[in-house]
């Protein structure tokens, strides 16, 4: 019983899922915030654009006594110094950013090197990747590169 769950979400649905989260009895080991170094504009110009997202890093329950974090593999990842929580990582765009007849596959893809630096925290070689809502794909192809195999959904596809 070694397992962890990550939530990323934005200011509108992160403190509902959180608060849902630790109703359920899951421990919050940690807050992030993926800061967006180059964020979508807000166009109404009618609140501030949204240059962030939250990560909440969760154990199934305070009294889980063991689960991976990889200290010093995030260590090598950043130039030798502790990882921060926050992230400072591009939006998807250019080739990343995946489309179908020109629009966006899935309005909130996640950056590739988002969830990288997520399962290397947290992530052995031999676990189980389990991601209930597939969306664009991301946290699978991520998987691929540092587990070799992962569980999608909604589609059900073992990779």
């Amino acid at each position: 019983d070694s397992g962890a769950l990550w939530v990323i979400g934005a200011y509108h649905n992160i403190y509902r899922v959180g608060a849902i989260v630790q109703d359920l009895g899951f421990w919050v080991l940690n807050d992030l915030v993926w800061v967006k170094i180059n964020p979508m504009p807000q166009f109404r110009g009618v609140r501030f654009a949204n240059a962030h997202e939250t990560l909440l890093w969760c154990k199934k329950s305070r009294g889980q006594k063991k689960y991976t974090f990889n200290y010093h593999a995030l260590k090598d990842m950043n130039e030798g110094k502790q990882m921060r929580s926050d992230w400072e990582l591009p939006i998807c765009s250019g080739a990343e950013r995946l489309r179908v007849d020109g629009e966006k596959l899935h309005s909130t893809q996640k950056p590739e090197a988002l969830l990288y630096r997520v399962l290397m925290a947290s992530s052995n070689p031999g676990d189980v990747v389990l991601d209930p809502f597939f969306g664009s794909g991301t946290t699978g192809a991520a998987a691929l590169l540092v587990l070799g195999y992962c569980v999608l959904f909604p589609l059900g596809i073992a990779l």
